[in-house]
């Protein structure tokens, strides 16, 4: 079962009258699509999505366990630095460099 159908099941268990399921499904599906490739096999990425990250020449992978995300590097930096200390404050008994 593929990530996207294990999402759609628990969604499934929520019940039809749950009104978080509207936002919910929205903001997990509604924008969803299928990823094309290159004949080498690389992730084609749609141009709306490189916009919308602010990718323009340069983009990095950053591992999410079972997935990843793909940023633009500085934008990733500074996403990384606010959670960085976000932990730090709500953690402080957390060892992280």
């Amino acid at each position: 079962m593929s990530r996207m159908e294990k999402m759609a099941a628990a969604t499934d268990q929520m019940g039809v009258f749950d009104a978080e399921l509207d936002d919910l499904s929205a903001m997990l599906f509604a924008d969803a699509r299928p990823l094309s490739f290159d004949v080498t096999g690389r992730v084609i990425v749609p141009a709306d999505l490189l916009k919308h990250a602010g990718i323009t020449s340069k983009a990095i992978f950053v591992g999410r366990g079972n997935s990843f995300q793909i940023w633009e590097p500085s934008a990733f930096k500074s996403a990384q630095d606010k959670s960085l200390k976000t932990l730090r404050t709500s953690r402080p008994n957390l060892k992280i460099n």
